[in-house]
């Protein structure tokens, strides 16, 4: 029997790749991790999230300059919108060919894969910021992620993620379809299916117990769009085959797009920094 990570509660079955934490409300699948490139369709809603969260990093250092991490940096939107913004960033990735793409493109790449292997004697770099933009729900042994997040991180520095919510309005009615026997939407989520996806899904309350247990305290805590306009059938399409499903879905997609602040938000955006002793 597996126990959950965050609050050591037995995991229930619900279907062929997904448990959940009968306590806290955890999921977690036991999809094949990997890397992967940038869902399509979803350019110009990143961006636009991007530049919200590069506002926040501003808002919470006005007086002196930082550093920022970027893990998992693939395309580089978030490289580019901080270089706009004039922002030491160095970004990372795990994907080899990727790895190659952002060093051709940017000065500042890592070849970073998340957990460590093995963690070497020597100094590492220290950052102001790390920042996980849709990536922490792609990793293995998150316990041994946050805890080797210090390696990188100055005395006062902060971690920035996002992800998607279980909570979210999406979720629930992926949830709701599956029931009823549409699975479709329900494995987009999950992306299953793809080169990298997802492992895991928290709520707002048991991603801060997780990092709680790891001497880490929630500073701020808010939420990110999840749909745009445009680009909502290649997104779709990129999992589901059907031309007639992915135009209602797309069409649904629109109309959340006018009605999403009035629901559950479908991406939490949390601030972590280390508590003091």
């Amino acid at each position: 029997m597996e126990y959950c990570l965050i609050c050591n509660t037995p995991y229930k079955r619900i279907n062929n790749f997904v448990y959940k934490c009968k306590k806290c409300l955890f999921l977690k699948s036991n999809l094949k991790s990997g890397n992967g490139r940038e869902i399509e369709g979803i350019s110009e809603l990143r961006r636009k999230n991007f530049r919200n969260i590069i506002k926040v990093i501003k808002s919470l250092n006005s007086h002196k300059k930082f550093k920022i991490l970027e893990i998992g940096s693939g395309s580089g939107y978030f490289i580019e919108e901080c270089i706009k913004s004039e922002l030491d960033i160095t970004g990372s990735e795990a994907n080899d060919e990727e790895f190659i793409i952002l060093k051709k493109k940017f000065s500042k790449i890592l070849k970073i894969s998340l957990p460590l292997k093995e963690v070497r004697a020597e100094n590492y770099t220290k950052f102001d910021y790390i920042v996980f933009n849709d990536v922490f729900e792609h990793l293995e042994n998150l316990d041994e992620v946050i805890d080797q997040l210090k390696i990188f991180l100055n005395e006062d520095g902060k971690i920035l993620i996002n992800l998607p919510s279980s909570d979210g309005v999406i979720f629930k009615f992926s949830n709701i379809l599956k029931k009823i026997g549409f699975n479709n939407f329900y494995d987009r989520l999950w992306q299953k299916g793809l080169s990298s996806p997802h492992l895991s899904y928290f709520n707002n309350k048991n991603l801060s117990i997780l990092f709680e247990k790891y001497g880490y305290e929630l500073i701020y805590s808010s939420s990110l769009d999840t749909v745009s306009k445009n680009g909502n059938y290649e997104r779709l399409n990129s999992t589901i085959k059907s031309k007639i499903v992915c135009m209602f879905m797309s069409f649904i997609l629109i109309l959340f797009y006018y009605l999403q602040k009035l629901f559950p938000k479908d991406i939490i955006f949390h601030v972590y920094h280390q508590k003091k002793n």
